[in-house]
């Protein structure tokens, strides 16, 4: 696999993981070190670490929950900067969140990951 289906398919886990709170999927697109940041909706800073992104997205839902929106996932850009490191900007819909993230690539010991995110979402 070239380094650009491998960078897709863990933009493909990612884009997956956040739709179906599939915490499996979550995992296998972030590096272990990896830490999301943002702002959150009083403007203070987000810095997560994955772990803590985990364990928010990979929670269940409750009984009955709904999915009021179809998946809707788009990368807009994608950008090798290096041998080992690409940059993505994607879009996606969480519920009634559209987010417009900043996906900082790393391929660490010949596995592509997450290494950082940046958010940036509305109430649409």
């Amino acid at each position: 696999m070239d380094n650009t289906e491998a960078v897709k398919e863990v933009i493909q886990n990612y884009f997956d993981g956040c739709y179906f709170n599939d915490g499996e999927k979550i995992d296998k697109a972030f590096h272990k070190v990896a830490h999301i940041y943002g702002l959150d909706e009083d403007g203070k800073l987000i810095d997560w670490h994955r772990d803590q992104f985990l364990s928010m997205v990979g929670a269940p839902r409750p009984e009955g929950y709904k999915r009021d929106h179809t998946q809707q996932d788009e990368i807009l850009s994608l950008d090798f900067t290096g041998e080992h490191t690409a940059c993505a900007r994607v879009r996606l819909r969480v519920g009634r969140w559209l987010y417009t993230d900043v996906l900082c690539l790393l391929c660490l010991d010949g596995k592509w990951g997450i290494i950082a995110k940046m958010l940036s979402g509305v109430d649409a």
